[in-house]
């Protein structure tokens, strides 16, 4: 008799019951329906924000002292072009058209894939870029340019480089100056009957941009294999992978994995350590997340920790395996020190074996597990960068690409949700006072919070391209008073491990959540 009736008049009554009941629970819970089904992971895996859209597609971006981010790259049909477009992006405006300026640039040098730092004072600083010749694109030119974000103003500087650069590394060093390196100059080309033909040249030569301007070149540190045409790779000059060590010298990771040491006094002085890693590609992510310790995804999902604190041979010890293989991914130090890596594929720059879900790397275990899921592939001139809330913008991909992608998500990781598997965002401490004047370094320094302060962090502003933010460093700060509204800390000990500039400044209260970065000047 039971059976009959849910066969028949049973499941008539269900047919017509279920929605009913789903319309009255959405009607009583609304949104948050959502929220808790699509979140409750959330504080394990982070979440996606929406996609949207960007004027430009981002292939690089650079967050800048007042919270807003550069980015630059192609045009607004995502092409690359002779000049470019810049964009200027306000975060607290949220994501729509209205948080977005786009402005041209009339320098007349196109800032097509070049190198870029910031300056101590906060201004943006780009090296060489694209430039067209015998009716093709990336051969390379020698300009630089300078962006004020107190002006919004893209400006050519007088003073060129030595050398021209397409792919070249810029390093802000400990007393403001900036070397660069790498790069190439001009490309292959088989000639017509009125072109001559030309081949690819290299520019294996470091230099130095004094603060005044000026140039010096490194002559007697010039290499192919460290930051030219040679390598095991062939791609030493591809965005060379270099920082500042805590001795004050430069730290090279070769693509290949072979490691030198670049002391930039005078005509420089090249070494090269006897210590490698493992074998990696131009194509994925190497950063420092700490003080001398890089974190270096290499080839066949294999990480690497490079330890670079000691003044003889770097130290190298296992990151650990990544579950997928990222060739074209990006790596962010998040605000509490992990890594987050997103994007990329196994097979290349294609959609073949892109990859969705993204990953995260604790530096006290080594382990990485998985984070949530993206709602499009970031491949090839895709970028990703941590923002004074917390959270991570990635955007574009593409030029060339299987995808044009003008459009960006934002990431927001674990440490901003509520434990309790909700997926509601965790209410976060507020600084109530912290300093506005530039400070020295070990120099001691009170912050005020909205409540109890448990863990202090500082990251420096990221400027980030082509699987590569060469500017960011993390620190965690010594907080002996934790536990109260008001704490006493010191910054970074020297300019060796903390380059002059501007840092965002988070506090944590006891449930593991941050506040909103205060930036902070350090010279």
């Amino acid at each position: 008799m039971f059976k009959r009736s849910l066969s028949a008049q049973g499941i008539w009554h269900l047919k017509y019951l279920l929605p009913a009941i789903l319309f009255l629970f959405l009607f009583l819970y609304g949104s948050n329906f959502h929220a808790v089904a699509a979140g409750s992971q959330a504080h394990l895996k982070g979440r996606f924000g929406p996609l949207h859209d960007w004027p430009v597609i981002p292939i690089a971006m650079m967050l800048m002292p007042d919270g807003r981010v550069i980015a630059y790259g192609t045009d607004t049909v995502g092409t690359q072009i002779g000049n470019l477009l810049y964009v200027i992006w306000d975060p607290s405006l949220g994501i729509g058209s209205n948080a977005f300026e786009t402005l041209p640039n009339t320098t007349l040098t196109d800032i097509y894939c070049a190198g870029q730092a910031h300056l101590p004072d906060g201004r943006g600083l780009f090296f060489g870029g694209d430039a067209f010749l015998n009716t093709k694109r990336q051969y390379a030119h020698a300009n630089v340019n300078v962006f004020d974000s107190s002006t919004d103003t893209l400006t050519h500087h007088p003073k060129n480089m030595t050398f021209k650069r397409w792919y070249a590394t810029a390093v802000t060093l400990p007393n403001g100056e900036h070397v660069v390196m790498g790069g190439r100059n001009s490309r292959d080309f088989p000639g017509t009957p009125t072109i001559p033909a030309t081949v690819a040249t290299y520019s294996p030569t470091p230099e130095v941009r004094t603060t005044d301007g000026q140039w010096r070149v490194l002559s007697s540190a010039t290499s192919n294999a460290a930051y030219g045409a040679l390598g095991s790779t062939g791609v030493a000059w591809f965005y060379p992978r270099a920082w500042v060590n805590p001795q004050g010298k430069l730290f090279i990771l070769g693509h290949d994995g072979s490691m030198y040491k670049l002391d930039t006094s005078g005509t420089g002085t090249l070494s090269k350590y006897k210590s490698t890693t493992l074998p990696g590609l131009n194509s994925l992510p190497s950063i420092m997340y700490a003080p001398g310790r890089i974190l270096s995804v290499r080839d066949n999902r294999k990480a690497s920790v490079v330890n670079i604190n000691g003044s003889g041979e770097p130290v190298v010890t296992s990151g650990g395996t990544l579950a997928k293989k990222r060739q074209y991914s990006n790596a962010t130090v998040l605000a509490n020190g992990s890594v987050w890596i997103n994007g990329g594929s196994s097979t290349g720059n294609d959609l073949a074996g892109a990859a969705l879900d993204s990953e995260l790397w604790n530096p006290s275990t080594k382990i990485w597990k998985a984070t949530a899921r993206a709602a499009t592939p970031r491949l090839y001139h895709s970028t990703s960068l941590l923002l004074p809330n917390g959270s991570v913008i990635t955007g574009g991909g593409g030029t060339p690409g299987p995808l044009t992608q003008l459009n960006g998500e934002i990431y927001y990781p674990p440490y901003l949700f509520k434990k309790d598997g909700s997926g509601q965002f965790s209410p976060r401490p507020v600084i109530v006072d912290a300093p506005t004047t530039m400070m020295s370094w070990n120099e001691q320094f009170s912050i005020e919070a909205s409540e109890n302060i448990f863990r202090i962090t500082l990251v420096r502003i990221g400027a980030t391209t082509h699987a590569f933010n060469n500017e960011t460093r993390f620190f965690n700060l010594p907080t002996p008073q934790k536990g109260n509204r008001i704490v006493t800390v010191k910054t970074p000990a020297s300019a060796n491990v903390a380059p002059p500039g501007f840092y965002m400044l988070f506090v944590w209260n006891l449930d593991g959540t941050p506040s909103v970065a205060k930036i902070i000047q350090i010279g």
